[in-house]
């Protein structure tokens, strides 16, 4: 019994002080600035040893990244490409839930790594790097939808580039996600984020010609 019990205290213990590590390197940056942060800095401020610090991180710049960004759920891409719901972005918003922090302290801490990253070049290309993997999964998960409902004349080809420019929409909606964590419906992080997208891409189509129709 003892020894099915003490891998969790461990893991919980390791996930513990890898969190109390992110958010002290993250804390510094902001405070500090990017360039002037050091190892030795964050494990002052974490109350840990380089040897312990590198046991988590291999650099500077893994710490304030933190860990790498989740999966797509399975069972939510099951149900995404089994659905007949003709609203794509709510279901393409559900999928994405899985890959933002859940936790309101998590949330803000990936809110602050959030806005050092858009304001760091060096972080930026490494955290697009990291959700190429991501990126690629979506960008599939997408075109066996899409390609379900094509019309009959449209080329895979052009299936697949609609669907990797959605993919590519991923990094600003997970972004603007996380800033609204202090919205007024936190338990529901997507909230008003559909609406608010569609507005915004329905502002880029040209608009129809007077006295035009839509088709039915």
């Amino acid at each position: 019994m003892t020894d099915q019990r003490e891998p969790g205290l461990r893991q919980r213990k390791q996930a513990a002080t890898a969190l109390t590590i992110e958010r002290s390197a993250v804390g510094l940056v902001q405070e500090h600035g990017f360039q002037a942060v050091t190892v030795d800095m964050i494990c002052a401020a974490s109350g840990v040893s380089q040897r312990t610090f590198f046991n988590y991180f291999k650099t500077k710049d893994q710490a304030i990244l933190g860990a790498g960004p989740g999966r797509l759920d399975e069972r939510r891409v099951r149900e995404f490409l089994a659905s007949d719901s003709p609203d794509l972005l709510a279901g393409i918003l559900d999928l994405l839930a899985t890959l933002a922090p859940v936790g309101t302290e998590d949330r803000a801490l990936a809110a602050d790594r959030m806005g050092i990253i858009s304001r760091t070049p060096a972080l930026m290309q490494k955290e697009i790097e990291r959700l190429s993997d991501v990126y690629e999964e979506l960008k599939e998960v997408l075109y066996l939808r899409l390609r379900r409902s094509a019309p009959a004349n449209e080329p895979p080809e052009e299936t697949r580039a609609q669907s990797a420019l959605i993919a590519h929409l991923i990094p600003g909606i997970l972004r603007f996600t996380l800033e609204q964590q202090n919205s007024s419906n936190p338990g529901h992080p997507h909230a008003g984020t559909e609406q608010l997208l569609a507005g915004a891409l329905q502002k880029l189509l040209p608009a129809a010609p007077a006295g035009e129709t839509a088709a039915t």
